[in-house]
């Protein structure tokens, strides 16, 4: 049996896909297909910009509903909870690292960066977080794939900017740039980051079924869970993270219109149910209902 698998087609999408690809072929021959999506079109544009459904997503799972790929892969952090009819997430593989990194032009780490050091990044998640910490940094917008950002940190653009380590890993670039891992107590990542996703249509779960990494999916769940209660996308600066052993590990961070931190033990058998309760307390308290 034939499978098509559809991916953007920057070299860190590829390489995400290339993950399942491998994983497939132990069933099936495996075509994959470049898709562009409107994320990748208007790279000048921050992320919270964009309305609706997700920039990365849309176009990808459009492609999925009507038939033209099989399987579709994402990066989890990027799908909404409002998903193109008919199509569904039906497993995720097991997660890289759910970190943030900083990665500065001179090796210095975010506590020796000089006061109003220029931070390179899109994320109001991350500029709110590290004003926390360091409020005489300066920050501005930062977008294109891995390696641009890496080129325009080595052009001088920026002093230091912050990606996702999964991100460094995923293209074998942890080996050859120097960064600091921002620890999620330090850094509370987005929910989902570090996470594959693999959608397919509704009904045909089971052709990837096998893929399914189960400590993943429920920590996967778990952060979903409190990000769809609170009702907020990338607009809003939001950290949540899930950390699943015996007990189920959450930490949220919202720095919105008030700053609040969240840190609960949950049962995993009911950790999504909790996480629901959390996000809707969180909601309540910062936005009134």
């Amino acid at each position: 049996m034939k499978l098509v698998v559809g991916t953007r087609g920057s070299k860190l999408a590829l390489a995400q896909t290339k993950k399942v690809v491998e994983r497939l072929k132990e069933r099936y021959e495996v075509e994959i297909k470049i898709v562009k999506t409107a994320g990748d079109i208007m790279k000048d544009k921050p992320l919270y910009e964009f309305k609706g459904m997700g920039a990365f997503v849309r176009a990808l799972d459009t492609e999925l509903a009507e038939g033209k790929v099989d399987v579709v892969v994402h990066s989890f952090k990027d799908v909404p909870s409002q998903r193109v009819e008919g199509t569904v997430i039906a497993a995720v593989i097991e997660r890289d690292s759910p970190c943030d990194a900083l990665v500065s032009k001179d090796g210095k780490r975010l506590e020796e960066l000089e006061s109003g050091a220029v931070i390179g990044t899109s994320s109001l998640r991350r500029r709110a977080q590290l004003k926390r910490i360091r409020d005489d940094l300066r920050f501005e917008n930062l977008r294109g794939n891995l390696d641009t950002r890496l080129r325009k940190l080595r052009d001088g653009m920026y002093d230091a900017i912050v990606v996702a380590e999964a991100g460094l890993q995923r293209l074998g670039l942890d080996k050859e740039v120097e960064y600091q891992r921002l620890e999620p107590s330090l850094i509370v990542p987005p929910a989902n980051q570090g996470i594959i996703a693999v959608a397919t249509r509704e009904g045909e779960e089971e052709l990837v079924s096998f893929l399914n990494d189960e400590k993943t999916w429920l920590e996967a769940m778990v952060e979903r869970a409190v990000i769809r209660e609170l009702g907020v996308g990338c607009a809003v600066p939001v950290g949540v993270y899930a950390q699943a052993g015996n007990k189920l590990r959450l930490t949220c961070e919202i720095l919105d219109k008030k700053y609040i931190r969240v840190e609960e033990e949950l049962s995993r058998e009911s950790a999504v149910e909790e996480a629901a309760e959390i996000g809707r307390e969180l909601r309540k308290e910062v936005y009134g209902g």
